[in-house]
């Protein structure tokens, strides 16, 4: 990666008065996208706060968890250059109450005044030298397709554990191999795997990024870049190596790495099969759903058999009851039973987005293989569960 000459978004600076008028609808969403990035439960009471400050003719605002720090400019009439925190939820609430109105911004030592037409309120803030340095990328950044990325992440990001109890599992393991994009995501149970074939290039780098990371970089897309095509998205590392830096249209979030040994996942992608069998992904989505309304009550356990040309969803419950569902299919192989957690299959389900899949099952205590059919590039595995 070349190094970066310059960069928008610079670190804080001190208090200094400000003075900006801005449009209500311009600030709302912009401020509502930042204050997700707020730290609710911080123990630094400058971190429940958003910087507000000014820069090259733009209002900026920041916010951090110290994990995770978005920054971004919004079009405004700047008076007087200057900065001030303010507490997010507070500012938000004032900003989302107020109409379509002009808006002025103004601030004195550590308050800001916000004043329409009508209406004159004073927030009291932290100064703005106590907010922490947001990481800048130190390097020419890898472009990737805006909307490519978004269509892609929500296909692997379920996979990564939600909790915190095995660190190593919240990330997504990222690597980008000059023309390809590799992402991997597994909490123990199922593992997702996607590789994005990418315009050439010499750039590599191999990382660890969060799941809620990317989950923010798709909101962000989202609502910095639409459905616009051709829109790029800039990815880069801090001077230290242990922040992701993403540039989104006028918006910079980074993220702190995941340090640590990922799993050698490809061990556990299986690679023969004794019975592989192809259904219509809706057909099956709504049979599972059924069989986990009675499995709710039985850890969620549903049950897979195949027969000739046909694939029985079974689930019960002792005091509820039981169901079957049998759905068309094409079916390869051995006969094979075969049970699985519904909510795994459910989201397996869900994320994949062609009209047929193929599961693959190596045997009833093996793990099962989902793939999309037309999509080669993406994978799924799903550990069974041992009926008793």
């Amino acid at each position: 990666m070349k190094k970066r000459s310059q960069n928008l978004f610079l670190p804080g600076k001190g208090n200094i008065n400000l003075k900006v008028t801005i449009l209500q609808q311009d600030l709302l969403p912009k401020l509502q996208s930042v204050s997700r990035s707020v730290g609710i439960r911080a123990t630094l009471p400058v971190l429940a706060n958003i910087l507000i400050e000014t820069e090259s003719g733009k209002l900026k605002l920041s916010a951090t968890n110290l994990e995770l720090g978005v920054v971004k400019l919004v079009k405004a009439q700047v008076s007087e250059e200057g900065s001030v925190t303010v507490p997010a939820k507070t500012f938000l609430e004032i900003i989302s109450s107020l109409n379509n109105n002009e808006l002025i911004l103004e601030s004195s030592n550590e308050q800001l005044k916000v004043s329409s037409k009508n209406f004159a309120a004073t927030i009291n803030g932290i100064s703005a030298s106590e907010f922490p340095a947001i990481p800048l990328a130190s390097e020419e950044g890898i472009l990737l397709d805006g909307k490519l990325l978004a269509a892609t992440l929500p296909e692997i990001t379920f996979a990564a554990a939600a909790d915190e109890g095995r660190p190593i599992l919240t990330g997504i393991l990222t690597e980008i191999k000059k023309d390809s994009l590799e992402l991997v995501a597994t909490d123990g149970f199922r593992l997702a795997h996607k590789t994005v074939v990418l315009e050439s290039g010499e750039q590599n780098f191999k990382a660890l990024i969060p799941r809620r990371t990317f989950e923010e970089v798709v909101r962000l897309i989202s609502e910095d870049l639409g459905a616009e095509e051709g829109e790029k998205v800039e990815i880069s590392t801090s001077e230290n190596q242990n922040q992701m830096i993403f540039k989104i249209g006028q918006t910079q979030l980074s993220s702190r790495l995941i340090e640590g040994q990922f799993p050698s996942w490809e061990k556990i992608v299986p690679q023969k099969f004794e019975n592989r069998t192809i259904v219509e992904r809706s057909e099956a989505l709504k049979a599972v759903k059924l069989a986990s309304i009675f499995a709710k009550d039985n850890a969620n356990v549903v049950k897979f058999e195949t027969k000739d040309n046909a694939l029985k969803i079974v689930s019960e419950a002792k005091e509820l009851g039981a169901q079957e569902t049998e759905i068309d299919a094409q079916v390869e192989g051995l006969p094979i039973t075969i049970a699985f957690n519904a909510r795994y299959l459910l989201d397996v389900l869900s994320a994949a987005t062609r009209s047929q899949i193929a599961i693959e099952f190596s045997g009833n205590l093996s793990p099962a293989l989902v793939k999309p059919i037309g999509e080669d590039e993406l994978e799924y595995v799903i550990m069974p569960i041992r009926l008793s």
